[in-house]
């Protein structure tokens, strides 16, 4: 199965470790792991309640920078 281009999942890293920094090592996995169970559902609406998540073609048509 191939994945649909408008369906790719995109994590922006210095939004994510701007996020995460002062989380503990703990709360950094339960959301990953969350993350990866949003991804895993095809929940995009849910992943892009996330500043550091971008839903689409690219991150260069993005806003993410």
């Amino acid at each position: 199965m191939t994945p649909n281009q408008a369906d790719r999942i995109w994590l922006v890293p210095q939004k994510f470790w701007s996020a995460t920094k002062q989380m503990s090592t703990e709360e950094i996995e339960n959301l990953i792991e969350r993350l990866m169970r949003l991804s895993l559902a095809r929940d995009f609406d849910s992943l892009q309640q996330f500043d550091f998540i971008v839903v689409g073609n690219s991150l260069l048509h993005s806003n993410a920078a």
